[in-house]
């Protein structure tokens, strides 16, 4: 891990092994094979590398569909309890990340988060490394998850309903609990400030008192002040061009060219039309 090699050649198999969380309830035999490679892969690793994989795996969980969150952590449960028959202390894995470890982090987070995997639960981190490019990644997910209620929402019946690239309304108020408070304020302040012409007003307010029913005060939602950080994800998700109403496109008629009679054109054609037949007279005269 003390080169960038090493840090490179780690970030992919904490890649895969992130990867392979999402199909991990899918069967029990995919719950107890995803196990065995997490297990595989602390049995043949060093404390820096399982500490960085335990607290990637906990921070940015991994989550397929049908799967609930209590579902998942009590998988990484299982495997806490199979790193403590390995040898591994609690109290190293849970330790601040040393500078090598963090970027790691930092890797994995650029490498995954934003492109292919649009964790809601990194808007809650503080784990990683925080710059400009953090924040974009940010939005970018919470830009994805109004783009999934608003995919699914259904205003004759005012709720989200389960449809490809969408998300249903259990999905929805499971991702708002894994979410720290602010970060749940954050998503209505967000979608408030999204234009109208994009925005459906019944999905905002459905948004907002989902928010309210996870036990957030309903006057904080729309006062508590804000972090910089949240100001400036915020902006960004209001700016992006996705949420701009569609301008109406003018249509331009091109001008009819109105076709005039040119009376020199007419003279042109029968001169020439005249001098061709004289041609063809001296023509015959001279055989």
């Amino acid at each position: 891990m003390d080169t960038r090699k090493k840090r490179s050649l780690l970030v992919e198999k904490l890649s895969r092994l992130h990867s392979s969380m999402a199909s991990f309830n899918v069967s029990d035999e995919s719950y107890d094979q995803c196990l065995h490679r997490l297990k595989i892969f602390a049995e043949n690793s060093d404390v820096e590398s399982v500490k960085v994989l335990y607290k990637i795996l906990y921070t940015l969980p991994n989550i397929g569909k049908d799967t609930k969150r209590e579902t998942y952590f009590s998988f990484l449960e299982n495997f806490n309890s199979e790193l403590a028959e390995l040898g591994f202390k609690n109290e190293a894995l849970e330790e601040d990340l040393t500078p090598n470890e963090q970027e790691v982090a930092d890797l994995f987070v650029s490498e995954n988060i934003g492109k292919n995997l649009k964790l809601v639960e990194y808007l809650n981190s503080t784990f990683f490394t925080e710059s400009q490019k953090t924040s974009l990644g940010k939005s970018r997910i919470l830009i994805d998850l109004i783009k999934r209620c608003k995919t699914s929402y259904d205003p004759d019946t005012d709720k989200l309903n389960q449809v490809d690239f969408g998300i249903s309304h259990e999905e929805f108020e499971d991702a708002l609990k894994s979410l720290e408070e602010s970060k749940r304020i954050l998503v209505y302040r967000a979608a408030r400030g999204i234009d109208e012409d994009y925005m459906d007003r019944g999905l905002l307010s459905l948004i907002r008192s989902s928010i309210v029913n996870t036990q957030v005060d309903d006057s904080e939602v729309d006062t508590r002040v804000m972090s910089d950080e949240e100001k400036v994800i915020e902006k960004l998700v209001t700016g992006d061009k996705l949420f701009q109403p569609i301008q109406s496109q003018q249509t331009f008629t091109r001008p009819s060219r109105s076709v005039e009679t040119s009376f020199e054109g007419i003279f042109w054609a029968f001169a020439l039309l005249a001098f061709a037949v004289v041609i063809m007279l001296l023509i015959n005269n001279t055989k």
